[in-house]
C-alpha cells in the first residue's frame, strides 16, 4: 500500500516537473504602469531583471489613441526612427511572442516619446541548443571523443504576423542574458500543479 502511494506521488511530481519545463511566460512590459512615457524604472532595467526564452510573450498596455509599439532594427532603435518598422502593434493592448533567440528592439510609434521620454526597449532572448544535432556516444570507448563545437543558432524568424527580415538586419543571437526569474507564469504551470495535486490526492485516497 505504501509503495503504491509513493509511486503515484512520484509520477505526479515527474509530470508536474515536465509540464513546468515546457511552460512559457507572459511578461507585462512596465508592470502595472504599462508601455508609457517616462517610466518609473527604465524599460531596459526592467528587461535586465528578467530572463526571456523562445515562446515567451511580451504584453504591452498603452494609450490607444496616442501610442503604439514598433519592432525595429538596431539602427532604427538608436535613432528612434519611426518611419518604417518590421512590425507595428496598436490598439491599446498587444502581445508579441518570441519565435527565435537573439535581440529584439522595440520603440514607441511616437518618435518624441522614444527620443525624450525613454519609451524604448531591448530584449535579449536566450539561444536554444538543438539537442537533435548532438552526436551519440561512440561504440568504441577507447577512441577519444570528437572535439566539441558550438551548435549553430536558429535562423532569425519573426512572429507569424511580421514581414520577412533580412538576416543582415538582425544581430547574431546571444547565448544567454543575465539569469533572473520571471514573475508571470503561463497556464501550463497551473496545469502541471493541478495534475500533481490530483495524483497526490488519489494516492492518499488509496
Amino acid at each position: 500500500m505504501a509503495g503504491s502511494k509513493f509511486g503515484a506521488l512520484l509520477v505526479g511530481v515527474l509530470i508536474g516537473a515536465w509540464l513546468s519545463s515546457c511552460m512559457a511566460y507572459d511578461f507585462y512590459v512596465g508592470d502595472r504602469h504599462g508601455w508609457s512615457p517616462n517610466p518609473s524604472e527604465p524599460f531596459n532595467n526592467w528587461a535586465e531583471r528578467n530572463r526571456f526564452q523562445v515562446k515567451d510573450k511580451l504584453v504591452f498596455n498603452y494609450e490607444t489613441e496616442h501610442d503604439s509599439v514598433l519592432l525595429v532594427s538596431k539602427e532604427q532603435y538608436d535613432t528612434c526612427n519611426t518611419t518604417s518598422s518590421y512590425l507595428k502593434l496598436e490598439g491599446g493592448h498587444s502581445t508579441f511572442a518570441f519565435s527565435r533567440s537573439g535581440p529584439f528592439y522595440f520603440i514607441s510609434g511616437n518618435s518624441t516619446r522614444c527620443k525624450d521620454n525613454g519609451e524604448k526597449l531591448i530584449i535579449i532572448v536566450m539561444a536554444i541548443r538543438d539537442k537533435s544535432k548532438v552526436s551519440p556516444p561512440s561504440s568504441h570507448p577507447i577512441l577519444p571523443p570528437p572535439s566539441s563545437s558550438t551548435l549553430p543558432s536558429p535562423a532569425p524568424q519573426m512572429a507569424g504576423e511580421s514581414p520577412s527580415i533580412s538576416p543582415s538586419e538582425i544581430e547574431h543571437p546571444i547565448s544567454a542574458p543575465p539569469q533572473h526569474s520571471s514573475s508571470h507564469f503561463s497556464s501550463n504551470y497551473s496545469l502541471g500543479l493541478f495534475v500533481s495535486l490530483l495524483i497526490l490526492g488519489l494516492s492518499v485516497g488509496f
